[in-house]
């Protein structure tokens, strides 16, 4: 079923990435806090919903990492624009996410399965959140830093979807 609580939660943080993206290009630190804080909380709460109602289903296991993926894309393309964050970076981001979203797409039609988010997925979204964040508030004292531990985070949160997902074709 798709109009779940959870699922309606999920479809918000996409809405609000217009908002937020109009924010950021604008510069509105308030605006964009606000719906940060909003976005995450939204990740959070639906997942708790999803689990306490019992609403744990295929379509939100594709509409969580999906609504992610677009809030952070797209974040990630306007602050490349303004100059506020390196190009490599937003494309490692925009890279993993590609192949991630293909590997879903590939293991929803062939294995009839849809490979959960994890663990390491979760902490490399907050993590590149962080990176952007930096960005955002052109704080770039520690960016670099932010650079390498976001990079770690996103080849190994890949590795280990990879990996997973291997697991899944042998069985």
């Amino acid at each position: 079923m798709i109009f779940t609580i959870s699922n309606i939660i999920s479809i918000s943080r996409i809405i609000i990435t217009i908002p937020l993206l109009f924010a950021i290009w604008e510069r509105d630190l308030f605006w964009t806090l606000i719906l940060i804080t909003i976005g995450l909380f939204t990740d959070w709460l639906d997942g708790f919903v999803a689990r306490k109602l019992n609403q744990v289903s295929e379509w939100g296991k594709i509409l969580d990492p999906v609504a992610d993926k677009i809030i952070i894309g797209a974040s990630g393309v306007v602050l490349l624009i303004q100059g506020r964050v390196a190009f490599w970076f937003v494309i490692s981001v925009v890279i993993r996410d590609i192949l991630i979203m293909l590997g879903g797409i590939y293991s929803k039609n062939k294995l009839k399965y849809v490979i959960p988010s994890n663990w390491l997925g979760k902490i490399t979204v907050n993590v590149i959140s962080i990176v952007f964040l930096f960005g955002i508030f052109e704080y770039y004292v520690f960016i670099n830093y932010a650079y390498f531990i976001g990079i770690i985070f996103i080849v190994a949160s890949f590795l280990l979807y990879l990996v997973q997902m291997i697991k899944k074709i042998r069985n």
